[in-house]
């Protein structure tokens, strides 16, 4: 009887393991076979992009504000109270056009005064000369009679000049852009009555990094032929530009040269203060396939789709811009995948959308 329930316990502890993994075998296979119907069901949904044809650029982009060349602060050349003023902001005005005046009560009486003493001195002068020539009065006299009318002359010039610098007059032709001072405030040398610019020569300074400056050099010695420059503002409009001047040094600090950009034309819509991007082309590779970096997965490994599969391939990227690359002409056709790649394996089913 003991042999007999030692058999039985020899063979259960032998049967029991095989069991359980009899058991595990067909649970795993199950689960297999559920993980593959589920992944059949649920295929990864990414986004795809044919890549483009056209033209590759690369720009080189420098924010900075638009400056008028001429921008005078026009200062009275005498003191008194501002009379007149005869402009606006947004005025436009002619070179020596008067646009205010000082009350000039003040240096009309002191210009009367200088002329009469004046024509009295030179009067006598010529009386005295008279008698000098005929040797009737001595070389002191003469002397003396000349110094007198040559210094009542200078006091008679600065009385009608001061006379004068009562009309305020535009030193350009331009647009009035400020005005520091209204009718009635006590005008002086050393307050600014206007500000007016030239608004058909505009400019933008752009700081360039040091390791463009010879292909920046070699496009202003060629015309810039080869370097088209466009200006664009915050709402889109675009502008031509060509380089004016270049720096010719480099700063230690900063390792940027300044570039002088002029607007070439069509300068009513920009305003000295507006803000613009600066667009150079440094370089143009036509009729070639390209495609954004997003679409790299990691190294050079691009991902594409093809009859609802996920598949990968290496390639070597030679030309590129800040946004994108070039691809061969054997990826014309191809639904590369943009989004969605980092969850995929080879022969991954996908869920493409454009």
């Amino acid at each position: 009887m003991a042999a007999k329930k030692l058999t039985i316990g020899r063979i259960a502890r032998f049967f029991i393991p095989l069991l359980i993994l009899a058991g595990a075998f067909y649970v795993s296979r199950g689960m297999g076979k559920s993980g593959e119907t589920e992944k059949k069901a649920s295929p990864i949904p990414v986004r795809v992009e044919k890549p483009r044809y056209g033209d590759l650029v690369r720009t080189l982009n420098i924010n900075g504000y638009v400056e008028s060349e001429r921008m005078v602060t026009v200062l009275p050349l005498v003191s008194g109270v501002l009379q007149d003023l005869y402009v606006d902001v947004g005025d436009r005005v002619r070179a020596d056009q008067i646009i205010a005046r000082i009350d000039p009560e003040r240096y009309r009486l002191q210009f009367q005064q200088a002329e009469t003493a004046y024509l009295s001195a030179q009067s006598t002068f010529d009386r005295v000369s008279q008698l000098y020539k005929s040797n009737a009065t001595s070389t002191q006299n003469y002397e003396q009679a000349k110094a007198q009318a040559e210094a009542y002359k200078s006091q008679y010039d600065l009385a009608k000049l001061q006379l004068e610098y009562t009309d305020i007059k535009s030193p350009l032709d331009g647009v009035v852009l400020k005005k520091h001072l209204s009718v009635g405030s006590l005008a002086a040398p050393e307050r600014p009555l206007v500000t007016i610019a030239d608004l058909n020569n505009l400019l933008i300074r752009c700081q360039i990094p040091e390791r463009y400056y010879s292909q920046f050099q070699n496009a202003h010695r060629t015309g810039g032929g080869d370097l088209w420059i466009s200006i664009r503002r915050s709402d889109g409009s675009v502008f031509p530009g060509r380089i004016r001047s270049i720096s010719p040094f480099v700063s230690a600090e900063t390792k940027n040269f300044e570039v002088v950009i002029t607007v070439a034309s069509d300068t009513e819509s920009l305003r000295p203060g507006m803000f613009v991007t600066t667009s150079f082309e440094l370089s143009r590779i036509k009729n070639v396939y390209t495609l954004p970096f997003a679409a790299l997965a990691g190294g050079n490994t691009l991902w594409y789709a093809e009859d609802g599969r996920a598949k990968k391939e290496e390639i070597a990227i030679t030309e590129s811009n800040d946004e994108r690359f070039v691809v061969g002409k054997e990826w014309a056709d191809r639904d590369v995948i943009v989004e969605g790649w980092y969850f995929l394996r080879e022969q991954s089913p996908v869920a493409v959308s454009q």
